[in-house]
């Protein structure tokens, strides 16, 4: 089978087969998801027409809308030997995301077919096109660019020089401009402070100087007599009087040249009035796609491949009954908001992880609260494009006036095409804010804000990467609850004096009566004695000093693989850096590792994503602290905080992993 019977009849096979407890999803009858792989054209062929129930052998064309974003898309019917088949142009909009491109098409409603002109003729000499190709590899995520994607590829220390091979495919005589997308990752007092030359063939074609932090875009243009064959591409960063360390990030880079224009596909720009079309066959169409969104059929490319054009304007050349098929096609789920009208508790999880919350549902309508749990697809699919998306999710919560707590279920990423594919599914899309040491920052608090951009939902995530750790964070909540024995404070601070006194202030807002255990890191046997405590019962940690992904103190006091050490599940309240990123490409962090620890670790971790001061993390300490006096569930203390706090950075730069109704029992 082709792919896109596979994927249009797997939920079906997984709900019937081998995955029983997986829920079948709701859909939105003749409303289907069609998913692409980048900029281009793509043909739906009769066989596909007719699983979306659409009868390719009827007289007239289907009756057909497809859109983007509520932005109607042209379409082009064309009757084959088999039937009737709609070609489509994709605009790519790819997101920090996803790098796929989802489009709505709807069966049975009218829509737009494609804007058509004349035939085109020549009207001048016929020339070649610019063809543009781009290279590019995300190797290394550096979240401190401040660039929409800020993943990027090769890094260069002066003096230092890269060099790569390649070759221009049916390139002609003419102008090459090659476009060079960096990133300034150093600065220094010195004005400029960064010195960039590119080479082509070992000769200087362009050179440049600027100075600071940011992202460049450097542009050279020459004229080049021989460009066929291999050619060398060379990146040099020579040494700057004055400056003692440079360093530059390559990002990627463009190169345009002129080349012959084949009917293969793919897309030109035009030169001059008309573009001169090699071995067009039979069906061979020029579209015009300057507008990717509302592209203009030219029609059919005359028989001697003369195609009038207009200079600096975009074109699609090929046969559209050739083009790729999209990757998938799928129903489009549907989410009625009708059921939630009343919700306070909403989990948003894939469908794979419903049962394994059902428990936890229970548990909390055992408590009172109105809980449900939704499709994350089908949010994406109702209230977005169908592409991951956390205004989606947003624009859900807004939706629900009595919602209090949102949990998030699944894991998050910084990979660029992270919600893509099997894994991808099986995660829930993370807002990214930018914050002023660590740059691009996951923040879910984003997602329980209101229209003012206040907080006003507690909002958690469990970061589990499947059925079974989900089960294991459901049972870790429960557990801490359900527990008979009020939790040890433990209060552990790094070995300075300034962490040392915030430890005694929290002390001092503590509930009356509660057992406490003062640690400090400087202390001998400190780590000994944490680790002890953790394995007697439950325990309420604080943690206050430096911290990492993977250590807290310095010293290591606590360390990532000590979670499946104690016997019960602790929770734990850390005012340090980083301890709680959970969309670290390579690195998973204390927080989740601990989250995902199946016996001990924690039911839950209120901590930074990002990187903060003691002097801003202090305000949201003590309204934290003061908070839990009078409330029962921890997300309900930290929202309290959020509204008194008076730092972006920590607002954004901080996380509830668990569930943010996870009852705090002191008796």
């Amino acid at each position: 089978m082709r792919r896109w019977q596979i994927v249009v009849a797997l939920p079906l096979l997984l709900i019937a087969g081998a995955c029983p407890n997986i829920p079948v999803p709701a859909t939105n009858p003749g409303v289907w998801i069609v998913e692409v792989a980048g900029e281009g054209g793509y043909w739906l062929p009769p066989e596909i027409l007719r699983s979306l129930d659409v009868d390719p052998q009827a007289d007239s064309p289907p009756a057909l809308r497809l859109s983007w974003s509520d932005q109607v898309v042209g379409h082009l019917p064309l009757r084959t030997d088999e039937g009737w088949g709609v070609f489509f142009f994709a605009a790519d909009r790819s997101t920090r995301y996803t790098r796929r491109t989802t489009f709505r098409l709807e069966v049975g409603k009218p829509g737009e077919t494609m804007a058509a002109a004349e035939p085109p003729t020549a009207a001048g000499p016929s020339d070649a096109g610019l063809f543009t190709q781009h290279w590019e590899e995300d190797l290394r995520y550096l979240p401190q660019a401040d660039t929409g994607i800020p993943w990027v590829w090769e890094r260069l220390y002066t003096p230092d020089a890269v060099t790569h091979t390649l070759t221009l495919p049916d390139a002609l005589p003419g102008p090459i401009t090659v476009t060079l997308h960096v990133w300034s990752h150093t600065a220094s007092p010195a004005n400029p402070d960064h010195l960039l030359r590119l080479k082509w063939d070992g000769q200087t074609v362009g050179e440049w100087e600027w100075d600071g932090q940011g992202m460049q875009r450097l542009t050279a243009s020459w004229d080049e007599a021989r460009p066929e064959g291999e050619h060398t591409l060379e990146i040099e960063t020579p040494t700057l009087p004055d400056v003692r360390v440079a360093m530059v990030w390559v990002d990627g880079w463009d190169t345009a040249y002129r080349r012959l224009v084949n009917a293969d596909g793919n897309i030109w720009q035009a030169e001059g009035v008309a573009l001169q079309v090699e071995d067009a066959s039979e069906g061979s169409r020029l579209l015009d796609v300057t507008d990717p969104l509302a592209p203009r059929d030219l029609g059919a490319i005359p028989t001697d491949g003369a195609a009038e054009a207009v200079p600096g304007h975009r074109y699609w050349v090929g046969n559209p009954t050739e083009a790729p098929e999209p990757l998938t096609v799928r129903a489009a789920r549907k989410l009625d908001t009708d059921v939630l009208a009343d919700v306070a508790y909403l989990a948003v999880a894939p469908l794979e992880f419903h049962a394994p919350l059902q428990p936890l549902l229970e548990h909390r309508r055992s408590q009172g609260l109105e809980a449900e749990v939704v499709d994350i697809q089908a949010v994406y699919d109702t209230f977005g494009t169908g592409q991951p998306d956390p205004q989606a999710v947003r624009a859900l919560v807004q939706r629900l006036p009595t919602l209090h707590y949102l949990l998030v279920v699944g894991d998050g990423t910084a990979e660029i095409d992270g919600y893509d594919g099997e894994a991808g599914a099986l995660r829930v899309v993370v807002p990214l804010t930018r914050t002023a040491v660590l740059g691009e920052t996951p923040a879910d608090v984003l997602l329980g804000t209101n229209g003012e951009g206040r907080p006003v939902v507690a909002v958690g995530r469990f970061p589990a990467t499947s059925a079974r750790e989900v089960r294991t964070m459901v049972k870790k909540t429960i557990q801490w609850e359900s527990n008979e024995s009020p939790p040890t404070a433990l209060i552990l601070s790094d070995d300075e004096p300034g962490f040392a006194s915030i430890s005694a202030d929290i002390v001092d807002l503590l509930p009356e009566g509660v057992a406490i255990q003062r640690l400090d890191a400087g202390d001998e046997g400190s780590r000994t004695q944490a680790l002890e405590t953790l394995r007697q019962g439950p325990t309420w940690v604080n943690y206050t000093g430096h911290g990492s992904l993977t250590i807290l103190c310095n010293e290591g006091t606590l360390k990532l693989e000590d979670g499946e050490t104690w016997r019960e599940p602790a929770v734990m309240v850390a005012w340090t850096c980083l301890a709680a990123h959970f969309i670290h490409p390579e690195q998973a962090s204390i927080g989740e590792a601990w989250m995902r620890a199946p016996q001990g670790g924690i039911a839950a971790f209120l901590g930074p994503v990002g990187e903060t001061t003691t002097s801003e993390q202090l305000p949201f300490t003590m309204a934290f602290y003061t908070a839990l006096r009078e409330e029962e569930r921890l997300g309900d203390a930290w929202l309290a905080a959020l509204q008194k706090g008076n730092s972006q950075n920590v607002t954004w730069g901080y996380t509830v992993l668990g569930d943010p109704a996870l009852r705090l029992r002191w008796e």
